[in-house]
């Protein structure tokens, strides 16, 4: 009968190795610590990458949820009424555009448009422009909307990003729409008006306390990225 204490192991044929009772060697401890340390900082960089969102961010600062609001729908009403102005003489618009193409034609034939494509640009620009302008404000209003219920800075950035579009649209817009003799150049002062508005209101929302409410930022970090796999 076999010794179950003895080198050829016991009743169950487990190696010595396996022994509990035995002492693990100084390597065997250190390849432990090594696999324990590359799985923490495997934790770590995985944490970084995709932060946990606060379960409860509270209330969103006024800055956010009501100055920016406010002003946003100053502009907003401007660009409404812009807009109701534009296509109610859309007729008058399109006549002064096209003479303009067409004096352009005349005294600066390099830089300006073919001749054949005047009445196709001059239909097709201040009804566009005029739309747009109504759909750039409902793309703000829902990303404001989203950006404090929702708490999200991602929803902030697109507004911010939607804002500046606005912002470089806004003088062409008013040169090729309102900029006329016979077109009233109070719209012409409204639509810089509406440029300020929006202008306070996107930097209402990048105030102090609105980045601190807002979660942090997820930013792609491919060097994490790369270590993580």
């Amino acid at each position: 009968m076999n010794d179950p204490h003895g080198p050829g192991g016991g009743a169950t044929g487990e190696p010595h190795d396996r022994d509990p009772e035995r002492i693990p060697t100084q390597a065997e401890l250190d390849a432990e610590d090594l696999a324990e340390l590359e799985r923490s900082s495997r934790d770590r960089d995985q944490a970084s990458l995709y932060p946990p969102r606060p379960s409860d961010p509270g209330v969103p600062p006024a800055a956010l949820a009501l100055h920016a609001r406010m002003v946003w729908w100053g502009a907003a009403v401007i660009g409404l009424i812009l807009a109701i102005y534009g296509f109610f003489n859309l007729s008058t618009i399109t006549d002064d555009l096209r003479l303009r193409l067409l004096e352009g034609v005349v005294s600066d034939p390099a830089n300006s448009a073919p001749e054949d494509q005047v009445e196709t640009l001059a239909g097709f620009f201040p009804p566009f422009m005029l739309v747009m302008i109504v759909v750039v404000l409902v793309i703000e209003y829902l990303l404001l909307m989203a950006a404090a219920t929702h708490n999200s800075r991602h929803c902030r950035n697109f507004f911010l990003a939607a804002v500046v579009v606005h912002l470089l649209c806004i003088p062409v817009g008013v040169d090729l729409l309102f900029r006329y003799p016979d077109t009233s150049s109070t719209m012409v002062v409204l639509s810089y008006v509406q440029f300020a508005l929006l202008v306070i209101a996107a930097l209402f929302t990048v105030r102090r306390s609105v980045n601190s409410w807002l979660p942090e930022s997820t930013r792609m970090k491919p060097t994490r990225m790369l270590r993580g796999r």
